[in-house]
């Protein structure tokens, strides 16, 4: 009878505090977040006008081995922005140090502000020239830097933001089936302080 009532001892406090566990894991997986596809390193920005600056662009969670990819860069086009970004260029990330990995890009640009800002759509295309020889699944840290300039505001302007976005993000490995590299962040605010 003891040996009964030890393992029905057992038995209950191990359900009871597995099924608290469980609760509690439930609760909390609401609240993560998996970051995944092409996003910037950062979310913002606080940086000083009349001044040129770099910033990171990532590939995370990667699925698929990846032998092509195309998206588009927005300089200065969210609709809460004012027009300060001047785009410069976007170059390979020492990800990309292969030189069979070949980088091109297109501006399309707006009508130019007095401060010569423009809203401008960059269309970026990267490929593999090698057979079969894409970027692995994984995580990629530095694979574009993108250089822009601020250009200077009055004394008087306060809360001024921009913004990079990225948009229409495609992947495709060599047989050319698609890869999801969406981005669950698309977008870099930057704030003149």
């Amino acid at each position: 009878m003891l040996k009964f009532n030890l393992m029905m001892s057992f038995y209950f406090i191990l359900f009871y505090f597995s099924s608290i566990a469980q609760q509690t894991d439930s609760l909390n997986s609401t609240d993560v977040v998996t970051i995944s596809g092409l996003i910037f390193e950062k979310q913002m920005e606080y940086l000083v006008g009349d001044s040129s600056y770099t910033d990171v662009i990532q590939l995370v969670n990667l699925c698929d081995k990846a032998q092509a990819m195309q998206f588009r860069l927005l300089i200065n086009k969210a609709p809460d922005d004012s027009t300060i970004l001047i785009f410069k260029d976007i170059q390979k990330g020492s990800d990309l140090s292969d030189p069979s990995w070949l980088l091109d890009y297109n501006v399309i640009k707006g009508p130019s502000a007095k401060n010569g800002a423009s809203q401008d759509e960059i269309f970026v295309v990267l490929y593999n020239l090698n057979y079969n020889s894409g970027l692995m699944p994984g995580d990629y840290k530095n694979l574009f830097n993108v250089n822009y300039a601020l250009t200077g505001i009055s004394d008087l302007e306060k809360d001024i933001k921009s913004s990079i976005k990225i948009s229409h993000a495609e992947a495709s490995t060599f047989e050319g089936n698609a890869i999801d590299i969406k981005p669950t962040r698309n977008e870099l605010k930057i704030y003149l302080k």
